[in-house]
């Protein structure tokens, strides 16, 4: 039996005209007013975009962090990865600190090859440091994300003061003459000439063929202990070697980066690896207390920079 009367549906009607000013009202009031879309763009339009818009994308797609394509063994801090066969050494270590480490080491280097006596007296030992830091030097430059001189030389300079530092061991003529070249290569460069050096080695480079980690704790000591934390005493010294405190603070952030790479003695364990991080995590904030002249930033960058060295020394020997 039908119950509807003929008023049911003026009514029903009547209800829903109600509704439709609350239903106004409840919209956000500064909604702009926005057109529909045509359902179809004509001809001329559309031949403004491609058919498959993906197909003018380049290279891989960026990795989304913390997302199943974040890359592996990243961890705040860390630079980001580039191309193969870079690395972001800029966000580590500026082109002017790595250059200028290349340029102090020349006169020290020549002292000891100015004659086979003071070479055979000690300057043997002194050069196996100071070719061995070069040697990184010229590896940080292969390997650098940036603009930066003597690139086109430095794979070549890397294995020939890598080679000339193992050499070194030795007093003898050979090594002499050895190093002797090597020190004059270097004067060749810093005074803006060019360099013949051997050709380097094919395939991938470890960087514990480049240089032994013991001669890079030997300039991470000069770098820390030396320079870095006297530097940091007070407002007055650190204002005057700001300059200096500045390259060293970067060079031990780089030297910790490299002492942590595979090969290493060590680097496969945790532990080691966390007090490598620490070092160059705290050496970055303290070159970045002193660009800022800040003093207390400073100084407390430079005392955790000494407990992570306490503390891996004290696990590692």
């Amino acid at each position: 039996m039908n119950t509807k009367t003929p008023s049911s549906r003026p009514v029903h009607r009547a209800l829903l005209l109600l509704a439709v000013p609350v239903l106004c009202a409840a919209a956000p009031a500064d909604r702009p007013r926005q057109s529909l879309p045509p359902k179809e763009w004509d001809k001329s339009t559309r031949s403004v975009f491609p058919a498959n818009p993906r197909s003018l994308l380049r290279g891989e797609r960026p990795a989304l962090r913390g997302g199943k394509d974040a890359p592996a063994n990243t961890t705040p801090g860390d630079p980001a990865p580039t191309e193969p066969g870079k690395f972001a050494w800029s966000k580590i270590i500026s082109a002017e600190t790595a250059t200028n480490e290349i340029k102090s080491a020349r006169a020290e280097a020549a002292e000891n090859v100015r004659n086979l006596g003071v070479f055979k007296a000690g300057g043997h030992r002194q050069l196996r440091r100071q070719f061995s830091v070069l040697a990184v030097m010229f590896g940080i430059i292969a390997e650098y994300d940036q603009s930066i001189r003597w690139k086109q030389n430095a794979a070549g300079a890397r294995a020939a003061f890598a080679k000339a530092a193992i050499n070194a061991k030795a007093a003898d003529d050979n090594t002499f003459n050895e190093a002797k070249a090597r020190s004059q290569n270097l004067d060749d460069l810093v005074q803006g000439g060019s360099a013949e050096f051997p050709p380097p080695p094919n395939g991938d480079v470890k960087w514990p063929d480049v240089a032994e980690r013991r001669q890079l704790m030997l300039r991470l000591d000069v770098a820390f202990e030396k320079r870095l934390r006297p530097a940091v005493a007070d407002a007055a010294q650190l204002t005057k070697n700001r300059d200096q405190s500045l390259h060293e603070a970067e060079m031990i952030a780089a030297l910790a980066e490299i002492v942590g790479r595979e090969g290493y003695e060590s680097a496969d364990d945790a532990e080691y690896q966390k007090h490598a991080k620490q070092l160059k995590q705290w050496a970055l904030a303290a070159a970045a207390a002193v660009r800022d002249n800040n003093l207390g930033e400073a100084q407390r960058a430079v005392g955790m920079m000494g407990k992570a060295c306490s503390e891996c020394h004290g696990a590692f020997k």
